[in-house]
This record gives C-alpha cells, sequence and structure tokens, in this order.
C-alpha cells in the first residue's frame, strides 16, 4: 500500500490517528477526501464519520471516504436526456437500467441528537440497519447509531451497499 491509501482494515484507526490530513483513496469517483475535523452536533459532541463501500459496485465508487462535511449526499449519474440532480452529490454512483439508485438517493446528514440518513425522495427508497425508509418519492429520516451501521441504496437486491462508522468524539473545553 503507497502512502496516503487506505485499507478496509485499518483506515478508521488511521483517521481518527491523524485526523487532520488528507488521503488518498482508490475509487472511480473519489480522489482525495479531507478527513474530518469535528462534525457539530448538539450538547457539545462531535462525530467522526467515514463510508465504505461493502460491494464492489460501491467500492468502486468509495472505498473508503470521511466525511467532512454534512450533509453528505449520494445520488445516481444521470443518463442520456435526465436532468441533473436537484442538489448537488457529493458521491456520484453509476447504475444502469432497472435503476436501484435515483439521482438525489440518500444524505448523511446531522439530526437533533446525532447522525442521521435521509432518503431524499428516491423511487425505490433506503434500508439503513435492516429498515426501509422512503421508496416512492417519500422522504424519510432514520438515526444512526455510534459504531458500524449499514446503507443500501434501493432494494435489497442492490448493488450498492456501505458501510458507515460513527464515532463520538468529546470535543475539548479551550
Amino acid at each position: 500500500m503507497r502512502r496516503g491509501e487506505m485499507g478496509l482494515g485499518d483506515e478508521m484507526n488511521l483517521l481518527l490517528q491523524r485526523p487532520e490530513e488528507t488521503f488518498r483513496l482508490r475509487g472511480a469517483n473519489v480522489l482525495a477526501v479531507q478527513s474530518p475535523r469535528a462534525v457539530e452536533s448538539t450538547e457539545g459532541r462531535a462525530f467522526d464519520v467515514v463510508l465504505f463501500g461493502l460491494t464492489p459496485a460501491a467500492a468502486a465508487a468509495a472505498r473508503a471516504i470521511s466525511l467532512a462535511r454534512l450533509p453528505f449526499r449520494v445520488g445516481r449519474l444521470p443518463v442520456a436526456g435526465e436532468a441533473q440532480p436537484m442538489e448537488v452529490n457529493d458521491l456520484t454512483l453509476s447504475d444502469t437500467k432497472p435503476f436501484n439508485v435515483s439521482r438525489n438517493h440518500f444524505a448523511i446528514e446531522r439530526g437533533p441528537d446525532g447522525v442521521q440518513v435521509r432518503d431524499r425522495g428516491s423511487y425505490v427508497g433506503t434500508i439503513v440497519n435492516g429498515v426501509q425508509i422512503g421508496g416512492h418519492r417519500h422522504v424519510a429520516t432514520v438515526p444512526l447509531a455510534v459504531g458500524e451501521n449499514e446503507i443500501v441504496a434501493g432494494t435489497p437486491r442492490s448493488p450498492f451497499r456501505f458501510r458507515v462508522v460513527v464515532a463520538l468524539r468529546q470535543l475539548s473545553s479551550t
């Protein structure tokens, strides 16, 4: 492994040890992502959030991404004749018909009690830790747990499965 590249086994330890660096990531759509400073939340809490592609299709787009800013939006690359997404996506997935991923699919964002996933009105929905949210263009949110979480963009058969690790960090009082 070359300096600056992250493997799946050590990315979270590396993130927590060196939060100020920019890491070079493998993946077709992401070349480098600034690892996070604190992602602010309520009650003096902060979170480090890292997204990993679990399946080959997801890993091709996002082997390991430290989410420096939230919201972090995920959606499909438009095909010929389709309009661009309503909001700019931070991670764009290549999908083919029949689509698993909508152009405006899901977002990882701050919520009142921490970090949450919001289905952005996708057609087939998003599965978060086994719970289906959204679908048929309805917007819905679900909180993420501190620790490991799984997000599936689309149906249970979707090739776009991600692990999201949320680490709680206490802010210094200085």
